[in-house]
């Protein structure tokens, strides 16, 4: 191996490890440091395995450093479903994709290709293989879902420039990356120096890239989520006339109970602009998401008519309508999560005595 590809190797598994050793030590309860420093980590098992000559060198340390490699789209998604979610928590359901992604490329890299560097490959061995870099544009594709899905709920402006930036760039390097290696695969070709060496000074570009800004804002890490607390002195003379309209429209006019509300609809009746009236409800009313902000109102509403005499005999349905939900189980499911039973439980004497 050129002595300039060992250097650049070096230097990218170097930046990595220290990347997934400052995202690991983020202050968060929930999985998303682990994810990140196991995606960290991947890129770097990425680099050290992908060296010419690799497989004589490393040993049995090949194995548990391939399964890590082949894994890191799959983390990326996870990474990215908790960087740009609160509290998620990796479930069963995550765990068989990354095992089965993690079982299709090892076959993929140990066993297939190389056969298919030696010309021995059976063109649906070819396939299979192919299928799996299919996978991985695959998940790719999901990252940058996580990222778009939430970003006109999101009133976090700083996670807001993450979904466009860091998201789209690196899930952009990988679907770069899916492009060589099948037209290597197609080819029975290794990718050519100048690749290697380019791919190489990207990653650890983004990765000092990464670290620098850890470091640097340590106070308010890119990674570590802002507190939910309503700090209304925080805002300007302008925004706190927005909160005392917004606190109008709640308060007189129940806006939160009109389905399909969003906050470009919400912005344009109080007249201001969408970036605005997000930082009014995040630092006035100290909410994260837009759809968290409906929900809670509605729900606290949904309670005090669950607990009225005079509606005791009112359906469930129709108080969830009442407060804007177009169905039972939209309703249902967020009742539940914020507290802790259904409308039914909350509404007997137990379960509304038991909630204070």
């Amino acid at each position: 191996m050129p002595y300039p590809e060992i250097i650049l190797r070096t230097a990218a598994v170097m930046a990595l490890l220290a990347l997934a050793g400052c995202v690991l030590a983020a202050r968060r309860r929930d999985h998303t440091p682990a994810l990140g420093a196991l995606a960290a980590l991947a890129v770097a098992a990425f680099v050290v395995t992908s060296g010419r000559g690799s497989d004589d060198w490393l040993g049995p340390a090949i194995l548990p450093l391939t399964a890590l490699c082949v894994a890191k789209a799959a983390l990326f998604w996870l990474f990215a479903r908790g960087l740009f979610s609160d509290g998620f928590r990796v479930g069963g359901r995550h765990l068989v994709v990354v095992a089965a992604t993690v079982s299709w490329g090892l076959w993929q890299q140990l066993a297939l290709m190389p056969r298919v560097q030696q010309g021995l490959a059976a063109p649906a061995e070819q396939l299979a293989a192919g299928g799996f870099e299919l996978w991985v544009v695959v998940l790719a594709l999901f990252a940058l879902h996580e990222a778009w899905r939430g970003l006109a709920v999101d009133l976090l402006e700083r996670r807001r420039r993450l979904r466009v930036l860091v998201v789209t760039g690196i899930a952009g390097f990988l679907l770069a990356a899916v492009v060589v290696q099948t037209y290597n695969l197609v080819q029975g070709t290794a990718t050519p120096p100048i690749l290697v060496n380019a791919n190489l000074v990207l990653i650890t570009t983004a990765a000092l890239a990464a670290l620098w800004h850890l470091v640097q804002l340590r106070t308010e890490s890119w990674l570590e989520p802002e507190p939910a607390v309503a700090c209304p002195g925080e805002l300007g003379a302008q925004e706190s006339r927005v909160l005392e309209a917004l606190q109008r429209e709640i308060a007189e006019r129940h806006v939160y109970r009109e389905e399909g509300l969003t906050i470009g609809l919400l912005a344009a009746r109080l007249r201001t602009r969408e970036q605005v009236l997000r930082r009014v409800i995040n630092k006035g009313l100290g909410y994260r998401n837009f759809n968290d902000f409906l929900h809670a109102l509605r729900i606290r509403e949904a309670c005090e008519r669950l607990r009225r005499a005079e509606d005791a005999r009112l359906p469930v349905l129709s108080i969830a309508l009442g407060v804007g939900y177009g169905s039972i189980g939209p309703f249902n499911r967020a009742f539940k999560a914020r507290m802790g039973m259904t409308p039914t439980q909350f509404r007997q004497p137990s379960g509304a005595a038991g909630t204070g």
